[in-house]
């Protein structure tokens, strides 16, 4: 009975100004291609007006599945998510404000849009399950990454993009299918036993925003019951106390780089696309380039090419270290574009590899972004702007 129960919930009904906004424009379109008929016999329009009652009933059903996530799951509302945290709710018990797994009341829903679909024989009736069932998917997926669920959104990373692979057509995608299904259905138990969910904060980590995170004080004057701050300036923030940035761990650096090769191989497999093995070593300089400005925002070597030359000092290992991992993935790239001519007939693997070794050296060569601003020999110079040497801290 109690299985029965959470089938059930009134409240997913959609709204009526959601409804209006679907059901106005198709029935005015349906009343015009009627008139017309009408007024001239024989002519039937219905192969220009497909594509407009294709895209409504299409978007009707992605919008639903939008609806049905963004109004009842906790991740998607922020005062919700706190008064939830603020109540004896818990992972065993509904959610108050409506369940987000589906019910009898979205069948409902689907079905008359497929009923519709189906009264007219150049509409896919298929169409609303499909445009439902993707969208529902996709922002569960999304939203098991915005609770950190990684290892369900990493399962689930593999399996979207094994649907377009010409080896999955037919019985393997319903099993593809039904294994997402399983992975997001578990991720989403063990998100709401997971909760209440930290916020994940995205901060700056170019070189630059952790060698000068400014210091701020509040000022003793009445201004501060307004809440406002000063920047100590330059050079008080190169030494004022750093951020501690992440580095990125070596489960993640194989899990990222596998994803995109995963995806390049399915994405090549699936165009037919011809090898382009100078388009990866393309990829290796930009990512090397990406790199080194990472690392060198907001910093400089300890004395330009002249000082260099001037003392003997042509390398200065303490900071051309920095350059070692972006030279080794140009090296990989070049490697790379030997390898793939060599392939032959495996093209689509040698390069999908050759991505994921890419994505293996920029994210998991060294040095660490912290360990190069606490131990490289380097200068600090301040931010741009016009403000970043500004002192705005004035003598008392």
């Amino acid at each position: 009975m109690k299985s029965l129960r959470a089938l059930h919930s009134n409240s997913v009904w959609p709204p009526a100004l959601l409804v209006a906004v679907f059901a106005v424009p198709y029935a005015m379109i349906a009343t015009g291609l009627w008139l017309i008929e009408r007024a001239t016999p024989g002519m039937d329009g219905s192969e220009e007006i497909k594509p407009i009652r294709t895209i409504i009933l299409g978007l009707a059903s992605g919008l639903y599945a939008l609806f049905r996530l963004w109004r009842f799951h906790p991740a998607c509302n922020p005062a919700y998510r706190l008064w939830l945290r603020l109540s004896p709710w818990t992972a065993g018990k509904p959610l108050p404000a409506g369940p987000v797994h589906p019910v009898w009341q979205d069948a409902a829903v689907i079905g008359m849009l497929t009923a519709v679909a189906c009264l007219h024989p150049r509409v896919d009736p298929t169409l609303p399950v499909t445009a439902f069932g993707s969208v529902y998917l996709v922002g569960l997926t999304l939203l098991l990454a915005a609770t950190r669920q990684w290892w369900h959104w990493l399962a689930l990373g593999f399996l979207w993009p094994s649907l377009v692979l010409p080896a999955a057509a037919g019985s393997p995608t319903v099993v593809i299918v039904a294994l997402m299904v399983a992975v997001i259905w578990h991720g989403h138990s063990q998100s709401m036993r997971a909760f209440p969910w930290e916020g994940v904060k995205c901060p700056d980590l170019s070189a630059a925003a952790i060698a000068q995170a400014d210091i701020r004080i509040e000022p003793v004057t009445g201004a501060a019951a307004a809440g406002t701050r000063f920047n100590l300036g330059w050079p008080f923030m190169a030494l004022s106390p750093k951020a501690r940035p992440s580095s990125v761990s070596l489960r993640r650096t194989v899990a990222i780089g596998s994803l995109f090769g995963w995806w390049s191989y399915c994405i090549i497999k699936s165009s037919a696309m011809e090898a382009i093995p100078e388009l990866i070593l393309v990829l290796a300089v930009v990512g090397a380039f990406i790199r080194v400005g990472v690392y060198g925002s907001g910093t400089t070597a300890p004395f330009n090419i002249w000082g260099r030359i001037a003392t003997g000092r042509i390398i200065v290992p303490g900071f051309d270290r920095v350059f070692l991992t972006p030279l080794a993935t140009v090296g990989v790239g070049i490697l790379s574009v030997i390898l793939v001519k060599r392939s032959g007939a495996w093209y689509p693997e040698a390069e999908a590899i050759a991505i994921a070794v890419i994505w293996y050296v920029l994210l998991g060569g060294g040095p660490t972004l912290r360990n190069w601003v606490l131990t490289g020999q380097l200068r600090l110079r301040p931010l741009s702007g016009a403000n970043a040497r500004k002192q705005m801290v004035r003598p008392v």
